[in-house]
């Protein structure tokens, strides 16, 4: 639109200098030099009309750009306010549902039953359907009381409990109410048979389940626990024996009972000669179980070695809680 204004007048300018010219020629009564000021006039005008011209058309372009972003801004509300449309349409058609189709209620009452054992925890939810109910809204990943153990399922809450996609099943959590691990070690001979080792320096005692100096363990929450005990033995000269051998027997107790057992056995051994004995065992316990180590055989003059070095150590920790037993 410009550059058609700025022709327009230049070629408006130059017919002036011909019919001007013309003029001249014929004997009009204007001199040159007035008829030069006066071209140099309209031009400057021309010029000046040309800037405001561009000046008007950069505005238009601003303001075209600003409609633009308007209009941009205006289209992502509209998204979000579908969208909020639709929670609302969703939440509306639920609770029509409910009020009118109280079959569906108890439909969906008789098929939660089936985790009611978890629901009837100090009112812990254990489903979707459970949190919708609670007032949550927005989707996402939740965690939920499971059977024996807290799972973590994906709900959409867009979606009614019937609907396909509504709650979807993730896995299970690592949920301890308190942490249970321990790394025990001896620096001293131990000779007692039937009797729970002690143990002298903790490395780690969290939870302060594990008693040094009787060597128990009391299991302060119900779930599965890992242990694991290393004794290095020293062997008397098996020459005496009318087999030629040395053995070495450790057990681990469990209230009492024997749950397992290390054994060692050397033949042609001399005397002051060091080998391991090891056990280890995953248990279900319940809160107050104990568990210890004892030596349960070793040949005459064998005994249970240790130093600085600290070559017998004893370990455990909770793998998993029984979270529900807990509450």
């Amino acid at each position: 639109m410009v550059h058609f204004f700025v022709t327009s007048f230049t070629q408006m300018g130059l017919l002036l200098v011909l019919i001007c010219w013309t003029s001249s020629s014929t004997g009009a009564t204007f001199s040159l030099e007035e008829e030069f000021r006066q071209l140099k006039e309209n031009y400057i005008q021309i010029k000046e009309d040309v800037k405001s011209l561009e000046a008007k058309d950069s505005q238009l372009k601003s303001l075209e750009s600003k409609v633009i972003q308007l209009e941009s801004t205006v289209t992502e509300l509209k998204a979000k306010v579908q969208q909020q449309d639709s929670l609302l349409t969703s939440i509306l058609r639920e609770k029509n549902e409910r009020t009118v189709a109280t079959d569906t209620d108890s439909s969906l009452t008789s098929s939660n039953q089936n985790n009611q054992s978890a629901v009837a925890i100090n009112g812990l939810p254990s489903s979707c359907d459970d949190l919708k109910m609670m007032g949550h809204i927005w989707n996402g990943i939740y965690f939920v009381m499971g059977t024996a153990k807290i799972e973590s399922v994906y709900c959409d809450f867009t979606k009614l409990p019937n609907d396909a996609g509504f709650q979807k099943w993730i896995g299970y959590a690592d949920v301890k109410s308190v942490p249970v691990y321990f790394y025990v070690q001896k620096f001293d001979y131990f000779y007692t048979v039937g009797t729970p080792i002690p143990f002298e320096l903790a490395r780690m005692n969290i939870g302060n389940a594990m008693d040094l100096p009787s060597g128990i363990f009391t299991a302060p929450r119900p779930g599965t626990y890992f242990f694991s005990f290393t004794g290095l033995t020293n062997l008397p000269d098996s020459s005496s024996n009318p087999y030629n051998y040395a053995q070495f027997e450790v057990k681990l107790i469990l209230n009492g009972q024997s749950i397992g057992t290390g054994y060692l056995e050397e033949g042609n051994t001399i005397n002051n000669q060091n080998d391991q004995v090891t056990i280890h065992s995953t248990l279900n316990l319940k809160s107050g179980d104990r568990v210890w180590v004892v030596i349960a055989a070793m040949a005459t003059g064998a005994f249970l070695f240790d130093s600085d070095y600290h070559c017998t150590h004893f370990s455990g920790f909770l793998l998993d809680e029984d979270i529900v037993a807990s509450l």
